[in-house]
């Protein structure tokens, strides 16, 4: 018996049930790790931190918190430095691999423009490891602390303005951590000591000769200078001050780490259990907290207020006497335990990828404790690789496997007792799949098609691996890293989770699980603002359901099936044409034609 529900709606009316329910197909979340901060910057009345690979700034006022990521329009993930330019209003974020962001902020703090500057990228002849260590801005310059030396950079011009590299002994090159300007001298914490040349315009500091080695107490770890005053923080010993060419103590202390702040008055010292300012005369007052676990850096506000990034309780701050904690709300920060490397199929066998140390394969075995190894052999699974990372069960029941030459599948039906068994393995552009590829993980939506993650990249599959849907790359989306560690989804909601090196993020996907009827379809966004330049979301449908849109008037402009419980639809008609402004009815019917539905979607342009 067929049944027509009606379902009517009303923007205003839709605009607030959708509202905090559903993220807009296509859209990506970051799940980083908040509380390992690391670095910290002062941006007018704001404070950013940034985490292992995460990034967020709090409105010192109001405590609101934005996080930020490449969905922002940020190049990379993996900070390793921060410095701010107060008069250009202009954020520089660098990091480990190498690649700056210039981002210019408006009054508020918003972004108005993010120039990347793959600055090192380009260089063929410099280390594998461009991680920034730290960045001083001075004069409309930015001096960048790298494992190879100091790299200035003329910032608005965006071009290289000079490289310290071959400074060391003999013109060797060396890894530089901090630095410092004091009088006349820059001043470089190196791995060989600190090493001094002159900043004079006839000067020529590339050239080895002219940078001196400046003998210290110890080994010299952090470098500030503070009212023409150089300060240093020695691993093991303390702090610092010259005088007259010599060094004089000025803090003992058994740190093994700092990070010096310095202003014309003051210097700030965060050791590895406190932070310690001092004033003109060099008295101490210092700060500690039972939240102080791996002070990293801190940001001094007055005399008695700083915030400080701690690489393992976040962002605190101490303005009501005891520091608190500040980090953005976080769930699971990565997939943990992994579920693909035992699954049940349909018919109650448990499937186990071996591990390398056993001899790789797949272990089948019933509840009887009848079992069988599938390996590379013909006739006993044929698997491209006997190193097999991931498992999962499709649709159909049938168990797909990722291995380090390509991915593949077995039917179960009967895998115990058959005299043979052989892995199917699709065919891609006249190829196996993925044949030389190492493949890390699989994952398969409720519509039955496959993500599979590699060493490079993440790729979207048909149902029978034939057909390549969308492949995502670090480049070209909010992807953290193009090695995939590890994929999970989340069927009713449509949400596939992917993990990777440097972080965690998720992706909502057009998948869900099919629904028994349409008592729960939603549409959304709707109304679609001017503007709005991603996908319309269907979702609560049945398998399969086939979707029509069309105009009032009954012209049909655009129609599509069901993945799962969901359906899309990116604003185009058949011809490429975005829609115009207007009310667009949404016809839904299932395989079989005994439900169907109707609503309605607003176009506002």
């Amino acid at each position: 018996m067929k049944r027509l529900v009606l379902f009517v709606l009303l923007c205003g009316a839709l605009s607030q049930m959708g509202m905090g329910q559903n993220v807009a197909l296509g859209q990506w979340e970051t799940h980083f790790n908040y509380l390992s901060a690391k670095h910290i910057v002062r941006v007018n009345d704001h404070i950013f931190c940034a985490s292992h690979n995460g990034l967020f700034s709090i409105h010192t006022i109001d405590k609101h918190i934005k996080t930020w990521s490449k969905s922002d329009g940020l190049t990379s993930t993996g900070i390793s430095s921060m410095a701010f330019d107060q008069e250009q209003n202009l954020l520089l974020l660098a990091y480990r691999d190498g690649n700056v962001d210039l981002v210019y902020l408006d009054q508020s703090v918003q972004p108005e423009q993010i120039i990347s500057w793959p600055v090192f990228a380009q260089n063929p002849d410099l280390p594998e490891n461009k991680n920034i260590k730290r960045v001083i801005l001075r004069e409309n310059l930015a001096y960048l602390c790298t494992g190879f030396g100091i790299v200035v950079l003329d910032i608005k011009n965006q071009q290289v303005e000079e490289t310290y590299r071959y400074i060391g002994t003999n013109g060797t090159q060396v890894s530089v951590s901090d630095i410092a300007f004091a009088g006349d001298s820059l001043f470089a914490v190196t791995a060989q000591g600190i090493l001094a040349t002159s900043m004079s315009p006839a000067v020529n500091r590339q050239y080895f000769a002219n940078w001196k080695t400046v003998a210290t107490p110890a080994k010299a770890v952090a470098i500030a200078a503070s009212a023409a005053q150089l300060y240093i923080g020695c691993a093991g010993r303390g702090l610092y001050q010259r005088e007259k060419g010599n060094w004089k103590s000025v803090f003992l202390s058994s740190s093994q780490t700092y990070f010096l702040n310095a202003s014309e008055n003051e210097l700030t010292a965060t050791l590895d259990d406190r932070v310690i300012l001092f004033n003109q005369k060099n008295e101490a007052k210092t700060f500690t907290s039972p939240l102080f676990k791996a002070p990293e850096e801190s940001v001094q506000i007055n005399s008695e207020r700083f915030w400080i990034a701690d690489a393992k309780n976040g962002l605190l701050h101490n303005e009501n006497q005891a520091f608190q904690s500040f980090a953005p709300l976080q769930a699971d920060t990565t997939i943990f335990p992994r579920r693909d490397s035992s699954i049940i199929d349909l018919n109650a066998l448990s499937w186990t990828r071996l591990p390398e140390y056993l001899g790789g394969g797949i272990l089948v075995k019933n509840t009887q404790n009848q079992q069988r190894i599938l390996t590379t052999n013909l006739g006993s699974g044929s698997l491209p690789s006997s190193i097999v990372n991931s498992l999962a069960i499709d649709v159909d029941g049938n168990i797909w496997f990722a291995s380090d030459k390509g991915v593949g599948y077995f039917v179960t039906d009967d895998i115990l007792n058959a005299a043979r068994v052989d892995a199917v393995l699709p065919i891609y552009g006249q190829r196996r799949l993925f044949a030389n590829e190492k493949c890390t993980a699989i994952a398969i939506e409720p519509g039955n098609r496959k993500w599979i993650g590699t060493r490079n990249g993440l790729y979207l599959f048909n149902e029978d691996g034939t057909e390549l849907i969308q492949k995502i790359s670090a480049a070209d989306s909010p992807l953290p890293s193009d090695s995939i560690s590890a994929l999970q989804c989340d069927s009713e909601k449509g949400i596939l989770f992917i993990d990777t090196p440097n972080g965690m993020v998720s992706y909502r996907s057009n998948s869900t699980t099919s629904s028994e009827d349409f008592s729960g379809v939603k549409i959304f966004p709707n109304p679609v603002q001017p503007g709005y330049g991603g996908t319309i979301g269907i979702t609560g449908l049945m398998n399969d359901s086939v979707v029509k849109i069309t105009e009032l008037s009954g012209r049909l402009i655009y129609e599509t099936k069901s993945q799962g419980g969901t359906a899309s639809w990116d604003l185009n008609d058949y011809t490429g044409r975005r829609a115009k402004g207007g009310i667009y009815m949404v016809l839904i019917v299932t395989s079989d034609g005994n439900e169907k539905f109707a609503g309605k979607l607003a176009v506002i342009n």
